[in-house]
């Protein structure tokens, strides 16, 4: 009998102690907060990487928007984001950027408007000649419901727009002056191979040649082209003005140009992060437009240094008359870009009259 109450006995002691452990254990998983407080200490030191690509080199406007925009956020996030800016393409031209966005292989581009119309239609009607009168009311469409509804679109397809910069307009350079519609009739113009310019220089009577911009200087010097379209810093720094001496400035496409990310990766950053490089999107593309200006000013005195001929166009209205046309045509391809294109109009002030 003894011999029973001694084994009872310990029974209840063994089990007693396995309770014992027991509570022990589980006060450590919930108490356990000291194994998510650990969790959230890694978390909060967890470091980032952005790859922001654009496909110029380091010494055209993109490269110090890019540098300025890394400078901001790897300041404000105190290491925990680290950027490295990649310039002439290293990463890929703009639509394998906006690939490598999508699958996860890149964080960030400076990229145009062009490529981004094959992944949303849409933007394929910001690139319509003669659409925009400015500067200033361009970036209004691009910043306002109009620019808002394209980025819903964006979200869609995995790309997020951060900020827009103010590239300015493309203009004509060959070895004549553009002053008149007649100017370009048969003219042999490289462009680029985007439906709305292709269209509108149909439109206007020249001969629309789309070709490699690596191979332009050449097909300049060599007369495979008679003519080609840009910005005044990229003939600058493409140094095409060795090749072609008459810059004539016919506006015809405004050039938006925007600071994209991509949305997969946007949304792996903590909240704080996320606002950290917004925020320094926004700012570095209000920098951006500051040297564009200041780049704009010294480039048109070290073009007519060099010898160029700045021309300026009397009377855009017949360009813009015979541009619409390929309003229209434009708009027919695009996924209600009839509604699109009436409320862009209604924004700027124009008409298809």
């Amino acid at each position: 009998m003894k011999k029973l109450v001694v084994l009872l006995t310990m029974m209840v002691l063994f089990a007693l102690t396995a309770c014992g452990s027991g509570s022990t254990d589980t006060g450590v998983e919930s108490g356990g907060a000291a194994g998510e407080t650990s969790s959230e200490g890694a978390s909060s030191e967890e470091t980032f990487t952005i790859k922001i690509g654009h496909v110029l080199d380091e010494n055209y406007h993109y490269q110090d928007g890019a540098n300025h925009f890394k400078e901001l956020v790897e300041e404000r996030s105190d290491g925990r984001i680290i950027v490295d800016v990649h310039a002439n393409s290293t990463l890929g031209n703009e639509r394998d950027m906006l690939e490598g966005m999508q699958m996860g292989t890149v964080e960030m581009g400076i990229i145009s408007s062009g490529p981004m119309a094959g992944f949303v239609p849409e933007f394929a009607l910001l690139d319509l000649g003669y659409l925009f009168d400015s500067s200033e009311i361009a970036q209004e469409v691009l910043t306002g419901p109009i620019g808002e509804q394209l980025n819903e679109k964006m979200l869609d397809v995995g790309i997020r727009r951060l900020a827009t910069i103010d590239a300015g307009f493309r203009n004509i350079y060959a070895s004549k002056p553009i002053q008149t519609v007649e100017d370009l009739q048969g003219l042999k113009i490289r462009t680029l191979e985007t439906p709305a310019h292709l269209e509108l220089f149909q439109e206007l009577g020249a001969a629309p040649t789309p070709m490699a911009y690596s191979e332009l200087y050449t097909g300049l010097q060599q007369g495979v082209v008679d003519a080609a379209e840009n910005v005044p810093e990229a003939f600058y720094s493409s140094q095409h003005f060795e090749v072609s001496k008459v810059y004539s400035e016919t506006q015809h496409v405004y050039l938006t140009m925007m600071y994209l990310i991509s949305e997969d990766f946007y949304n792996q950053l903590p909240a704080d992060l996320q606002e950290i490089v917004a925020e320094a999107a926004a700012e570095a593309a209000e920098y951006h437009n500051g040297v564009i200006a200041e780049v704009k000013a010294d480039i048109y005195q070290s073009l007519e240094e060099s010898g160029v001929e700045i021309v300026q166009v009397d009377d855009l209205t017949p360009f813009i008359e015979g541009a619409k046309a390929s309003w229209v045509k434009i708009a027919e391809s695009v996924p209600n870009g009839d509604a699109l294109l009436a409320d862009i109009l209604e924004a700027t002030g124009n008409t298809l009259e």
